[in-house]
This record gives structure tokens, C-alpha cells and sequence, in this order.
């Protein structure tokens, strides 16, 4: 069986309302959820040091300061899990836009093309996703990272040949779901992201 290297599947950030019902507390992240956003980054996509943001920074303190950068290997701390080489994420609804906004600094870190990002999918086509990412060989032996609601995870994890996946519970933001594939068996690993501070810690 040709499958990918592996899936990792998270729930969008934070929201506004009650976090059981996506309809509730209008389309976009809370504050929280952009901040969480914004940390993803560190989970997935290796530390890069930005020399023109440093020039741009000693040139507005000092207008006559000049000088040279070339590019440098200053090793930074290494992502937790494997950097995705195609990422997935819920389609825009009129009730919905947070997978959308959770996987963008994301998606903007990896300079992924168009080819590599899908947002074309409603939360109602999970298996659909699932089956794109299971019989299409451009995803075998790649790491594949998908952003959905939450009510719709266990059935995306099912379909993945997941057994029995638990329920999502409608409080946490903070998990990554991990399957990996051994002789054709997928296998789900529940791993904590450990982001933002009162997230569970493992």
C-alpha cells in the first residue's frame, strides 16, 4: 500500500462563543486563535534567520549605517514535527473562515505553491479529502498536514484507516493528531502542541 510518510491533522484556533457550535461567535479566530496561528510555525517550519530584517532595523536607527549580508547557517531550534510537504484546510463558509486563517502564517513560513495548499473542500468533505490523499501518488512518502473543524476530525481520521478514533473534544484547540502507516495499518499518535500558555503540557 503507497500512503504518506504521514498525516498530521490539527483543529483551527480559538473562536469567539461557545466552542462547540462553529456557528456561533461569527466566522474568524479570537485573539487567542491568531496567537496560536502564529505559533504554529514553530511546530512545523524550521527556524530561518531574516538578515534584511536586521539591515532594515540598524538602517532606521542609524540612516548612514551600511553594509553587507550573505547568508549564514545559524541553526535554530528544529520544528517538533515533520515540516508538511502539502497542507489541507477547510473551505471558506459564511459561518467559517478559521482553518483558513490558522494554517496562513503557516503556509506563508513554507512559501508552499498553489499546488501544494488546498482549501477547495467543506467540512462535509472529509472523505473525499481522505481518499485524494490515499490514492493520489503525488502524496506517497510525503508528510501531509490537514486543518478542519473539529466535529469532523474523528470521521477524517476514520476514513484515513484510523480505528476507532476518539471524539474531539469541543474545549481543546491544542492537539496534534499524528497517523502513520506500518504495513498498510495507520496508527494515531494524540500529541499536545504545547503553544500558548494554559495549554496542556504532554
Amino acid at each position: 500500500m503507497s500512503v504518506p510518510a504521514q498525516v498530521l491533522i490539527i483543529r483551527h484556533g480559538e473562536k469567539l462563543g461557545n466552542p462547540s457550535d462553529d456557528t456561533n461567535g461569527g466566522p474568524n479566530l479570537s485573539v487567542r486563535g491568531s496567537s496560536r496561528a502564529a505559533a504554529l510555525t514553530s511546530l512545523f517550519a524550521p527556524a530561518q534567520y531574516q538578515t534584511s530584517a536586521l539591515s532594515c532595523a540598524l538602517a532606521s536607527v542609524t540612516p548612514d549605517f551600511t553594509g553587507s549580508y550573505v547568508p549564514v547557517d545559524i541553526p535554530g531550534s528544529q520544528p517538533r514535527f515533520a515540516t508538511p510537504d502539502f497542507i489541507f484546510a477547510t473551505m471558506t463558509s459564511h459561518h467559517s473562515n478559521r482553518p483558513i486563517e490558522t494554517i496562513t502564517p503557516l503556509r506563508s513560513a513554507l512559501n508552499l505553491a498553489d499546488g501544494h495548499f488546498n482549501d477547495k473542500h467543506s467540512d462535509d468533505d472529509y472523505a473525499k479529502v481522505a481518499s485524494d490523499i490515499l490514492t493520489n501518488s503525488k502524496y506517497v512518502g510525503k508528510v501531509v498536514l490537514i486543518c478542519w473543524h473539529h466535529g469532523k476530525i474523528p470521521a477524517l481520521a476514520e476514513a484515513l484507516g484510523t480505528a476507532a478514533p476518539p471524539k474531539w473534544p469541543d474545549s481543546v484547540f491544542d492537539r496534534v493528531w499524528q497517523i502513520t502507516w506500518q504495513e498498510g495499518q495507520a496508527t494515531l499518535n494524540i500529541q499536545c502542541q504545547m503553544l500558548l500558555y494554559g495549554d496542556a503540557n504532554g
